[in-house]
């Protein structure tokens, strides 16, 4: 009797045992569960995740190849996950996913898309000869880290929360599909506008703009208008220069305007010498 309760513990204990594996593991057979709250931890280490959907069947005939890559994970010295899209449309933002299945491979905060055959040796030997290495990395400012990306995240987990929304109403509640629509629309119309607001406020205030050339000049009387305005930064010694060169073009001005009547004196002279010449020349003949 006590050698049969000593198995059965043993039995417990090695059941329980499984349990906790499994649960760390996140799924069967060493592949892991990526949820939204706990992606980060890709980001260190090497792994490789799936991003599939249950009712995609490229996403059901890659499974059972997928959950034979998991049990390689610690042969292969990596993790092994997969991320079910209908329930994590962050992720799913994050990563920008276009098709399913898609697999990346990231190693160290490195992101890269494996593009090649789903087969099992295949994604083995893609890990056993590092092969990743000839494939180039996902941009910087796509890499599902930055804050670009993360942007998209928000705003795929908003579009889901809306989709929920949009079914509890429609199901549960009775509501015509029109009414939803039409408050998400005015809800997304009052949020855009708040925003431009506080975007156009923070913008005034850091950087205001400066006015046109002329404004100040046109809000002035039109006899302040009419004088030139007068350079603050004049130094003394050109303004005295500026007075001392007055006379001078003033006397220029004044010999200018004695030449003048002096050259129409001559030619009045010259006229009149003329004239006088003549009449002489007929009084003689």
């Amino acid at each position: 009797m006590a050698l049969f309760r000593l198995k059965d513990l043993s039995f417990f204990a090695f059941a329980l045992v499984i349990c906790i594996v499994s649960e760390v593991s996140g799924g069967q057979k060493g592949v892991t569960k990526i949820t939204d709250e706990n992606w980060q931890q890709v980001l260190e280490g090497e792994w490789l995740v799936e991003f599939y959907a249950p009712w995609c069947p490229a996403c059901k005939a890659l499974g059972p190849t997928w959950d034979a890559v998991g049990d390689w994970a610690a042969d292969l010295d990596i993790n092994v996950a997969a991320v079910d899209v209908t329930e994590e449309a962050g992720l799913s933002g994050r990563f920008m996913i276009t098709s399913l299945p898609s697999i990346y491979h990231v190693i160290d905060g490195e992101f890269r898309r494996y593009m090649g055959p789903r087969t099992e040796n295949d994604i083995i030997t893609f890990i056993e000869d590092r092969k990743f290495h000839d494939v180039e990395t996902v941009a910087s400012w796509r890499a599902p880290d930055s804050i670009s990306m993360g942007i998209v995240s928000f705003i795929f987990k908003v579009s889901m929360k809306v989709r929920i929304f949009h079914t509890i109403m429609t199901e549960e509640y009775g509501f015509p599909w029109w009414s939803t629509y039409g408050f998400v629309a005015v809800a997304t119309v009052i949020m855009g506008l708040t925003l431009g607001m506080i975007l156009v406020f923070l913008t005034d205030c850091c950087c205001p703009q400066k006015p046109p050339k002329g404004y100040e000049r046109s809000r002035l009387p039109e006899e302040q208008q009419a004088t030139p305005p007068t350079d603050i930064n004049e130094s003394e010694e050109e303004k005295e220069d500026k007075k001392a060169d007055e006379p001078e073009q003033k006397e220029e001005v004044v010999d200018k305007a004695e030449g003048k009547e002096e050259e129409e004196t001559t030619l009045r002279q010259r006229k009149t010498g003329g004239n006088e010449d003549g009449e002489e020349e007929g009084e003689s003949k």
